[in-house]
């Protein structure tokens, strides 16, 4: 890595540190965090707008 010594002046603290070996003693298993985002929608009314797109789709399809 370069030498920088704005970096250095900053994270001095963090660069040396060993990302590999957590601090944290008791780890949330994957299953637990990923229920965590469950009901996080990043798309708020995606799900209604396909819905609607389907039934029109369908319509037409019919008619």
């Amino acid at each position: 890595m370069k030498n920088n010594s704005k970096a250095e002046k900053y994270y001095s603290d963090i660069i040396d540190y060993d990302w590999n070996s957590s601090s944290l003693k008791n780890h949330m298993p994957l299953s637990q965090r990923a229920k965590i985002f469950l009901p996080f929608s990043a798309l708020t009314g995606y799900d209604e707008a396909l819905q609607k797109t389907l039934e029109l789709e369908i319509a037409e399809m019919n008619e």
